[in-house]
């Protein structure tokens, strides 16, 4: 410390190391410099990553390849300009941020005009373009935006308080502590309805109550065969007709039925029997929120269940997953359950809290295995070490005991199923599908997500976890708050799970794999902000960590109730609208009973999405694979009680014609 820097110390006035603002400096440098590379090496390499997408192949042709050279110079120049941010970084932190801002900004906005006028083909951008375009558009203006405000906040706190930042403050200070006054029992039952009623809006009035990817329809399909009392239909004549993704056609035992663990489809189907499946998803999500909102208020204090419930239902995240037919809210509420019996553990809870731990892991493994055992193995093999130290045989053996029963349970289902019990519907499936690797490809996708989850959530919450672990001693740190350790490691090992065993999704509703862990990650951001002003003691004086800290995570709410959410509402009641316009024209054209073949898909969806069909393969509109115009005809001589119709989608108009299977000159 300078002779300067000691004289202000000891007169008490505030004081900023000037080591702290070069770090700041150096670690946005980085940043920069890692997304320069970044940058470079997709220009290098953008023959072989333009090929991986078939709606992008027109750019491999000769006759593009002047926007293929468009292209690759745009990103090498936003390379160099990314590398020249860089260095301004190194010298004021600020002036950096503020110009990638205004530079992702700039790119949000002109995106789309630019594609456009400069990359698109002839025929105009087809649809999944048009969406990806939006999606890149959104997060470069909303991050922009965020990060020139956050460029601003130094220069904010060295004023007063403006009149509308002390009105918002002070009302959002009374509504907490309104909520806070309130008994526990009804704040949380009025916090679950609130939670209900958004998904459930949102699932009619956005989603359109439609399975919007083949995974959710084939979880709903299989709910509908266990509702029926069986594991599996009997597969249809002609089976190479009926494929879908998602499913696995029996031939040989001729069988249909879902691939997936048939934990979620269980639960489900208790939804379908109700005639009531829509409510099901809503109603664990609000279930898990309360929980996870206790486990925030037993592990932070009398402000982290509020903070904890905050960080989830304000996100676009939560809404629409809870909202969909995924299988992610039901592992989400297992996953808090197992977290609720830990914390009890941990304070000297019995047989029931040790039986309940192992009910949650036992059912998550019947239905994702893989990020319930990342999300449970830590805090698990933590209890379970400490249980064997104390010779606590009774609360090990409560645990245990419905784990190994769920094991062997699942064991005996691949063994009825697929003759094996090390073999799954995802083997059987596709015995090449998620293989482990660790390349380049593994490495863009898992930071695309990374960058995902940024605008999924509040813009700002997550740099929470850097606050978290921010001037810790691990050792200390774990001695004092064990279970927030382990839940860290825990996500950390669900991310390197994802890197090494890549998938990269559908219609996924943001980086849906990571949204298992969300309980933890908000406990964990809440935890981090909370101790803001002991992260950054001696750098930045606590007031005006706690004001810094009011205006980012201030702003970024805005931005996602004012922006991210009409948003996304938007693009996927537009991108559900055309998936299921298939369905649609079916419907508008008024026919009860037909055969519909499906020469395209429908909106982003491929055929294989959308050949979806009653249990009998008979009943009222059956979908099938065009296979050609002499094998569509013998199928349709299996119908003969019904027309046949043709179905095309053009993804360059969103227009489609629903046609009789003789006017396509198929005689």
């Amino acid at each position: 410390m300078s002779q300067a820097t000691r004289s202000l110390d000891h007169a008490g006035l505030p004081v900023t190391e000037v080591g702290s603002v070069l770090r700041i400096g150096q670690v946005l440098a980085g940043a920069l410099t890692a997304g320069a590379t970044a940058l470079g090496l997709i220009a290098w390499n953008l023959k072989a990553l333009v090929g991986r997408y078939d709606t992008l192949g027109y750019l491999l042709q000769e006759a593009h390849s002047g926007e293929m050279a468009r292209l690759r110079s745009s990103l090498l120049i936003a390379a160099l300009m990314l590398l020249t941010v860089g260095v301004v970084a190194l010298i004021s932190w600020r002036t950096s941020l503020s110009l990638v801002g205004g530079g992702l900004l700039l790119a949000g906005v002109l995106a789309g005009p630019l594609t456009r006028a400069y990359l698109a083909p002839e025929g105009g951008l087809e649809e999944s373009l048009i969406y990806r375009l939006r999606g890149f558009a959104a997060i470069g203006t909303f991050g922009g935006l965020f990060l020139l405000f956050l460029s601003m906040i130094p220069s904010l706190l060295e004023r007063q308080a403006s009149r509308w930042e002390r009105i918002l403050s002070d009302r959002v200070r009374r509504g907490v502590e309104r909520l806070q006054a309130m008994p526990s029992f009804r704040r949380r039952i009025i916090l679950g309805v609130v939670a209900f009623l958004l998904a459930t809006t949102v699932g009619f009035l956005v989603l359109q109550d439609f399975p919007n990817s083949s995974d959710e329809n084939s979880y709903l399909t299989q709910a509908r065969i266990f509702a029926a009392g069986k594991l599996s239909v009997e597969a249809p004549p002609r089976p190479e007709f009926f494929r879908a993704r998602s499913f696995i056609m029996d031939d040989a035992r001729g069988r249909f039925f879902a691939k997936a663990f048939p934990g979620w489809a269980a639960i489900l189907s208790l939804g379908v029997r109700a005639g009531v499946p829509w409510a099901v998803n809503p109603l664990l999500s609000a279930a898990a929120l309360i929980l996870a909102g206790w486990a925030g208020g037993r592990l932070l204090g009398r402000y982290g269940e509020l903070a904890v419930i905050g960080i989830i239902l304000i996100s676009p995240f939560f809404v629409l997953n809870a909202a969909s037919y995924f299988n992610h809210p039901a592992t989400v509420l297992l996953v808090t359950l197992f977290l609720v019996a830990v914390i009890r553990l941990s304070e000297g809870g019995g047989i029931g809290w040790a039986t309940l731990a192992g009910l949650a892991t036992g059912s998550a493994l019947w239905i994702r295995p893989g990020p319930a055992l990342a999300l449970t193995i830590p805090l698990g093999a933590w209890l379970a070490s400490k249980w064997l130290r104390e010779r606590r045989w009774r609360l090990l053996a409560a645990a245990a005991s419905p784990l190994v029963a769920a094991v062997a349970g699942l064991a005996g289902y691949n063994h009825r199923m697929f003759g094996s019990i090390w073999q799954t519907g995802y083997g059987t499936y596709d015995a090449r599908d998620i293989q482990p690797g660790l390349g380049a490809d593994h490495l863009a996708i898992t930071g695309w997500w990374l960058l995902k989850l940024c605008f999924w959530l509040v813009p700002g919450t997550l740099a929470g976890l850097w606050l978290l672990v921010c001037r810790r001693r691990w050792r200390e740190w774990f001695r004092r708050e064990p279970v927030l350790v382990l839940m860290l490691v825990s996500l950390a090992g669900l991310a390197i799970s994802y890197l090494i065993f890549q998938n990269k999704g559908g219609n996924e509703y943001g980086p849906r794999y990571y949204y298992d862990g969300i309980t933890y990650l908000a406990i964990l951001l809440s935890a981090g902000w909370m101790r803001a002003p002991e992260a950054l003691e001696g750098v930045v004086p606590s007031w005006k960590v706690r004001r810094g800290a009011a205006l980012a995570l201030g702003f970024g709410t805005f931005l996602t109730v004012a922006g991210s959410v009409p948003f996304l509402m938007l693009h996927y009641r537009d991108k559900v609208s055309h998936n299921r316009d298939l369905f649609a024209s079916v419907e508008q054209s008024g026919v009860s009973s037909a055969l519909v073949f499906l020469v395209t898909g429908s909106g982003r969806m491929p055929p294989g999405d959308l050949v979806r069909n009653p249990l009998d393969f008979r009943s009222g509109v059956v979908y099938a694979r065009d296979l050609g115009p002499e094998a569509d005809r013998e199928l349709a001589a299996l119908y003969p009680d019904r027309p046949a119709l043709v179905y095309v989608y053009d993804p360059l108009t969103r227009r489609s014609t629903l046609r009789p299977l003789d006017v396509e000159g198929r005689r």
